[in-house]
């Protein structure tokens, strides 16, 4: 018979709420229910009667719970089975819920006609330390307005300082603050230190009482989804109110994104699963972009960790793959780097065929072919004086403008060359019949096969021999008296050595009594 589960008691509650207490506080117990028992024991000890009758309640009222209830499983960090199964459905449920806001989000857009008004909020944040409570202590948030028509339409930027940081975790403040962002940790932290105000500005910056949405929905990146949302919800306990927000990870926006507006541009599908665009995210072409930081980062020369620069290089890589096809005119240091070059994809839009290749042979955007695009940043490079494109034409008809030279293949002049070209090598060797073993063109097939072999093959070489070519002439200056006199000279060695009399028997008959027309003279 499988062993009764212990009856939860007295102690058992205050283990529960001694682990609560002491993890809020910074502690974590990586032995379990069993450190956790241990380190309870003593506490348990010095409680009285009236304190310890709390717990007694407790557990009394546990046993009076029905019986299905009784006995539940645990997991060996101690969490109830229940409870994990209420998290993941509560999971599910939020990726339902954000998938359904996505989808009409833009739906909505699409019917309005608007989709490149659609405006929509990026944010992030750099933290100091975590606790063993997946709580964040915050450094600096930064949050951009954005839309395809405009870019980036407005910007907040915000320092935060905490004032003290959780006991025992000063050095792993320092530690993570040295190798990301390099903020000052408390008690030498910058910002702002009140945390109702800050809430005030963001809902603010957000129209937040105007919103479509039950929730306002938060684009960011998918490995900052917990940090933002641990962040708003102690603005919440602050403020002691519950605003009501939804983080979404920005790779599952700028897939729905891309995929609506791709129906207005090429008619191919760039964008086939949501991890295309996580690999863009990830990749970060414009990673080192200059100005875009806050001035604290600037000045120290970190761009890459400050959470100004990653909503902006954020919007940057969007507008850079779904502003063309809804033709809209590229704004530099709003869709892109201020010191990014837009002529190059201001004016080429639909696709590019042979009626005006002469007109955008200056480009080199490609836009619908069987290939798979991914934008690059369009920085200003040091233009070559040398023309480099090239013309190709797809299956579909469509010409692609690349920046490899490949030379353009005359296919008439080529066969011109070959009917005049010389059909056999006038160093090849003569037999006494008068005749020249050349090559035979094109390549023929063995016989019995359905297949080209190889020409410079044995088999080859033995079907030259096997057909020879007749009454061929061999022109050529000089020609005549090198041939004669190397046939003359090869027959008399044959002769010398006793081999091959049979074979060359007729060797030394060429020269002046051959039948093959030899003259000094030029072509």
């Amino acid at each position: 018979m499988p062993k009764k589960p212990a009856a939860k008691g007295p102690f058992f509650f205050f283990m529960l709420e001694f682990r609560r207490r002491e993890e809020s506080r910074g502690k974590s117990f990586t032995g379990g229910m069993d450190q956790v028992m241990r380190e309870a024991g003593p506490h348990w000890n010095k409680l009285s009667d009236a304190e310890r009758e709390v717990y007694k309640d407790r557990a009394k009222a546990y046993k009076e719970l029905p019986k299905q209830n009784y006995g539940e499983k645990y997991t060996a960090q101690g969490i109830a089975f229940s409870q994990v199964e209420m998290e993941k459905q509560q999971l599910m449920k939020k990726q339902e819920t954000i998938r359904k806001t996505i989808s009409e989000m833009i739906q909505t857009a699409v019917l309005n006609n608007a989709l490149e008004k659609l405006e929509v909020f990026f944010m992030s944040c750099n933290y100091f330390c975590k606790t063993s409570t997946e709580v964040y202590v915050p450094a600096e948030l930064a949050l951009i307005k954005y839309n395809l028509e405009l870019g980036v339409l407005d910007k907040y930027h915000q320092l935060i300082n905490p004032v003290r940081l959780p006991l025992g975790l000063a050095h792993e403040a320092m530690t993570y603050s040295e190798q990301t962002h390099e903020l000052p940790t408390p008690p030498n932290a910058m910002g702002e230190t009140d945390f109702d105000a800050l809430l005030q500005k963001i809902l603010s910056f957000t129209d937040y009482n105007n919103k479509a949405f039950k929730k306002l929905p938060i684009m960011t990146d998918a490995k900052e989804v917990p940090i933002i949302e641990s962040l708003l919800s102690q603005l919440n306990e602050e403020v002691k109110l519950e605003y009501q927000f939804l983080v979404i990870p920005l790779g599952e926006f700028f897939f729905h994104l891309k995929r609506a507006t791709e129906k207005y541009g090429l008619d191919i599908c760039t964008f086939p699963t949501k991890t295309v665009a996580d690999i863009l995210l990830k990749k970060d072409a414009y990673e080192y972009t200059s100005g875009i930081a806050c001035d604290f980062h600037e000045k120290q020369g970190n761009q890459r960790f400050c959470a100004l620069s990653k909503v902006v290089r954020w919007s940057y890589i969007i507008s850079d793959n779904c502003c063309l096809d809804l033709s809209i005119d590229l704004i530099a240091g709003r869709h892109l780097p201020s010191n990014a070059d837009t002529t190059l994809c201001s004016d080429l839009y639909e696709t590019t065929s042979r009626t005006n290749q002469s007109q955008s042979d200056g480009m080199s955007f490609v836009s619908a072919s069987e290939l798979t695009h991914f934008t690059l940043p369009k920085i200003q490079k040091v233009q070559s004086k040398v023309p480099f494109r090239c013309v190709a034409e797809d299956k579909n008809g469509s010409v692609i403008y690349s920046s490899r030279t490949v030379a353009k293949k005359d296919v008439k002049k080529e066969e011109s060359d070959a009917e005049s070209a010389p059909s056999i090598n006038p160093f090849y060797m003569v037999d006494g019949n008068e005749s020249v073993y050349a090559p035979s063109y094109p390549p023929k097939s063995r016989a019995g096969s359905s297949s080209n072999y190889n020409p410079f093959s044995r088999q080859k070489k033995l079907d030259e021999v096997r057909e020879p070519h007749q009454g061929l002439g061999v022109k050529g200056k000089g020609r005549g008296r090198l041939v004669a006199a190397a046939n003359n000279s090869f027959s008399s060695m044959l002769k010398g050595t006793g081999r091959g009399m049979g074979l060359f028997a007729g060797l030394s008959s060429v020269g002046t009594s051959s039948s093959i027309g030899v003259s000094d003279d030029e072509n």
